[in-house]
């Protein structure tokens, strides 16, 4: 049985709040995966981080719609 079949067999087990956790850490996982891969390419300094695509990806539906704007904010006030 190959490591797949096995995780595909434990979701098929595990309750919903369980999967849902590891779904969104699976997801997670894949975007940290991308960033490292982006990260190896050209990129400058001055660049800010993407967080409203981080926290979809923390967060799912759970993320405060206007999260960018307060982070944005902050920023302003700390330059």
């Amino acid at each position: 049985m190959s490591i797949r079949d096995a995780m595909i067999n434990e979701i098929k087990l595990a309750p919903e709040s369980l999967v849902r956790e590891a779904h969104d850490f699976f997801l997670f996982l894949k975007d940290r995966r991308a960033q490292e891969v982006s990260s190896t390419s050209a990129q400058t300094p001055s660049t800010k981080p993407d967080f409203l695509a981080r926290q979809k990806v923390l967060f799912g539906s759970r993320m405060v719609a206007d999260s960018q704007d307060i982070l944005d904010e902050l920023r302003a006030e700390r330059s």
